[in-house]
This record gives C-alpha cells, structure tokens and sequence, in this order.
C-alpha cells in the first residue's frame, strides 16, 4: 500500500512501506512533536505520520463502514484533512485522539451520505488486508475458510450496531484502547464509555447467537 497523496500548491508525497496498526506505547509525545513539525511546514514530518498510522485509519475505515473498496480512498482523505488543518493544529489532545476523531467524524459522515452499506466479503479484500484481520489458521484450507466466514459474519454483525456502539466496540477491539482512552476519543465520561459498551457487547451477542449456537454444535 504506497500512496502518493496530492497536496497543495502542486507538491506530492511519497509514502512508503506501511507500519503495524497497532498504536505504539510511549510514542504519543513523538507523534505531537511531528505533528508540530508538520504545522512548521515539514512534509517529512508527516511522511513518518503517515508510515506509523495509515494501516491504522484503512483498517478502521473499514471496521466503520464495511466498504473494503473505498476504505483506502477514505483514508487518504483522512490524511488530507489533517494535513490541510495543520496550520491551526494544537497539541491539546494526544495525536491518536486527534487522528481517530477525524477518522470518525470521516465515517460518519460517510455513511449518513451513502446510507447503510453491506459488509463486503474478504475475498474482494486486497492480500495486505488479510494479514491485518485473519490470523494464519492450524488445520489448513478448511479452517481458513471458516475462519474467513466467521470474521464476515462478526464484521457484519458489528455494522449493524448503533452507531456509536459500533464505534466504540472497534476502537476497543480493535485498537485496545481502554476506557479513559475512549472516553477521551468520543469526548464522554469514562462511566458513559461503560455502560455503552456493556449495551454494545449484549446487543452483539445477541445478533451472533446463531452463529455461536452453529460453532457449539460443530
């Protein structure tokens, strides 16, 4: 996944090999400072920003949406949005917060104009996409295939949701973000986090109760 992503003025930045999605411990002040960087006008800064998190946004847009297609698109406009705010960015939040709100607020918007969307099936999904959300299964081709099923089955279930629980159930899941970090992500009190997150996980299981019933008697 290289993107070239077009800035103003006519320039254009090169994006190179793309790092975990998982977010890095300890490196939230390194991320602040490059986001400075960025607002002092160095495109490297947001070169490396870009490496660090644009597997992160893809997945998430995808995890918020289901459209496999367009997830790379939405998360290129992302980038640009953040990119485009730099001149008014201030550190007030730690940088995840920050790029996760604009993730969200991305998606949101999104699907409000798309209206609700069908999961896509992982098959249509790219092979780096793959080594993100499927692990590598025991058994061979028959357990990939099931493995393969029960993750479109679980992504579907979770589009389903509420908004906002679906949102929080992936930034949790997903991204292991805990209850202050979520909190502090959709700008509520950690108890509200809570209690929408327990409604999250019973509505869940609630909607993946066949499927669980099918696994028990297998």
């Amino acid at each position: 996944m290289n993107w070239v992503v077009a800035l103003p003025l006519g320039q254009r930045l090169p994006v190179g090999k793309p790092m975990t999605h998982k977010r890095e411990a300890g490196r939230v002040e390194d991320d602040v400072d490059l986001m400075l960087r960025v607002k002092a006008g160095e495109a490297e800064a947001f070169n490396q920003l870009m490496e660090k998190y644009q597997r992160t946004v893809v997945n998430l847009v995808f995890r918020f949406t289901g459209d496999a297609e367009n997830a790379e698109d939405l998360a290129q406009e992302v980038f640009l949005r953040i990119y485009r705010a730099a001149p008014r960015y201030e550190p007030k939040a730690k940088f995840f917060t920050y790029l996760y709100q604009v993730t969200l607020n991305l998606c949101r918007n999104e699907r409000e104009r798309s209206g609700r969307r069908k999961t896509s099936s992982l098959d249509s999904r790219t092979e780096n996409d793959r080594q993100w959300d499927v692990p590598d299964p025991e058994g061979g081709a028959e357990a990939l295939v099931q493995r393969q099923e029960t993750a479109t089955q679980v992504q579907a279930a979770i589009l389903e949701l509420p908004q906002e629980q679906r949102q929080l159930l992936v930034l949790q899941r997903f991204q292991d973000l805990g209850y202050e970090e979520l909190a502090e992500v959709t700008s509520q009190t950690v108890s509200a986090v809570k209690a929408k997150l327990h409604r999250a996980r019973l509505a869940l299981k609630k909607k993946l109760e066949p499927l669980l019933g099918k696994e028990r008697d297998q």
